[in-house]
């Protein structure tokens, strides 16, 4: 038998096969007909073969793109598919965070190299052993060897990202030649690496501060001076020093031949800057014009969306969070703030959608639970409301939010003795707090002890004075909001 036939019939025959599979997955007119044809392509080569005429360019070509070509180009796209597919469901382990509320340091695996927490280029490059050598001016040639040997092992230890050794001789040398700018550079970029933004810092100003009158070969000293000033904004960035950090990217953007990242830099830390004081209309226009520049800076983006839902503009911010999230799925706290704009916009359903996936994405991350709680109990959804609020307690027991939450939904729901084991417990965390201390006074007037509930609602009115206006409205004190001994205190004020 004839080995081109036996070949082509081979993989025919398999996509004949796989061809079959995606019938029965998708069951769909269109993967009918396909498989169809393609069963009739491989009927037509057998009875060619048959009669001596399969080798004619007609039959093989028609043979080799219905049979093989296509079924190849299906198993290529269904493969992209269940690529994506598990990276949503299995990439949760490549992701690791860092959050506080309103002061938010996102690391995501799937960020791209190009920025670190919305500045460009995490820092310049240490600058090679000749440079010290050369600024240090060592005389006698055995103490030059002995400094050689000991530099070119921290820099060997740097690479291998040990970096307490690589400190360690680097500061051994620092301690007897302490005027070199790319020591002190390569010193700080250590400190750096290993999170130690304030101690990086230093090295930085001690690197710009020395005087060094000498030129060398790999660069002249501006473009040194502004990789140190540049290195120097990165470090003071990451400690939320934007003013020291404005003033670093300003001599680095004159100095440096990455000036233009240091000029994007020194965009950022002014709208991060706007933000961090509270100038909510200035950081909007300046995250619109960084974003407009770059718009691949999903950082810019993010901060962008969160002014503007401090604005009260959710339906512009939902287009911040979608863009963040559709390039980087794992951004656990851009999906958290695209529910509270679905939220803010009404869009409840989608809401709901995003907490979930918040709290699919970072189980830990307690005010997903507690605000899609919240929004669930609004919703009239008490009993799922409940389940997500307990989930929360589970992961982080005594919340506090998350008790008075579950006491509110349980209130609402009818369920009064439940709600004031609930608001009881809430009492020990937040003993003066005016809200707990008025649900514990509707609490008992609905369980029918007046004597209780005044006493609590007494103690609202002293935390909080429009406890008693509220009292008024509600509607549930009844008799006790015009009589004698009580009236007081459903007084407006």
């Amino acid at each position: 038998m004839d080995l081109l036939f036996i070949f082509l019939l081979f993989f025919m025959v398999a996509g004949l096969i796989y061809s079959g599979y995606r019938l029965y997955q998708l069951r769909s007119a269109a993967s009918l007909a396909f498989t169809a044809g393609q069963a009739a392509v491989v009927t037509f080569l057998v009875f060619s073969y048959r009669g001596g005429v399969y080798r004619e360019p007609f039959v093989m070509l028609t043979a080799f793109a219905v049979g093989v070509f296509v079924p190849l180009v299906f198993l290529y796209a269904d493969l992209a598919v269940l690529r994506k597919k598990i990276k949503a469901r299995f990439g949760l382990s490549l992701t690791r965070f860092v959050f506080r509320d309103d002061q938010i340091e996102v690391v995501s695996a799937m960020e791209k190299d190009r920025f670190i927490d919305g500045i460009l280029r995490p820092r310049a490059d240490s600058f090679p052993i000749d440079e010290i050598m050369g600024e240090i001016r060592v005389e006698r040639a055995d103490t030059s060897k002995n400094i050689q040997k000991q530099l070119e092992a921290a820099s060997k230890k740097y690479d291998e990202g040990e970096y307490e050794a690589a400190l360690g001789a680097y500061l051994t040398i620092e301690k007897v030649f302490n005027r070199s700018q790319s020591l002190y550079l390569n010193i700080g970029n250590v400190e750096y690496d290993r999170g130690g933004y304030e101690a990086a810092a230093g090295y930085y100003r001690r690197g710009a501060e020395c005087a060094v009158y000498r030129e060398f070969e790999h660069d002249d000293m501006s473009e040194k001076l502004g990789a140190i000033n540049y290195n120097l904004g990165n470090a003071c960035f990451h400690q939320r020093k934007y003013g020291r950090a404005i003033e670093a990217y300003k001599s680095a953007s004159e100095l440096y031949s990455a000036g233009g990242d240091a000029l994007y830099n020194l965009s950022f830390c002014h709208a991060m800057d706007f933000e961090d004081t509270g100038d909510t209309e200035k950081a909007v226009e300046a995250f619109k014009a960084l974003v407009e520049d770059m718009p691949d800076n999903l950082h810019a983006w993010f901060h962008y969306g969160k002014c503007l839902l401090k604005m009260k503009l959710p339906r512009q911010a939902i287009e911040c969070f979608q863009k963040v999230v559709g390039e980087d799925v794992m951004f656990y706290e851009a999906w958290y703030r695209l529910a509270m704009a679905y939220d803010g916009s009404g869009m409840v359903a989608d809401a709901v959608k995003a907490y979930y996936t918040s709290i699919q994405i970072k189980p830990d991350f307690i005010d997903s639970y507690n605000d899609l709680g919240v929004l669930l109990s609004t919703a009239g959804r008490h009993g799922e409301a409940l389940r997500v609020l307990k989930s929360g307690l589970r992961i982080k027991p005594g919340d506090a939010e998350l008790i008075y939450n579950i006491g509110m939904t349980l209130y609402e729901s009818g369920k009064y003795e439940e709600a004031l084991a609930e608001f009881k417990t809430c009492e020990r965390f937040r003993p003066d707090d005016g809200a707990v201390l008025y649900m514990l006074a509707l609490i008992f007037m609905n369980l029918g002890q007046p004597e209780d509930a005044m006493g609590y609602l007494e103690k609202a009115v002293q935390k909080d004075p429009a406890a008693g206006a509220r009292a008024a409205r509600d509607g549930v004190f009844g008799e006790y909001v015009g009589s004698e001994e009580y009236g007081r205190l459903f007084q407006l004020s």
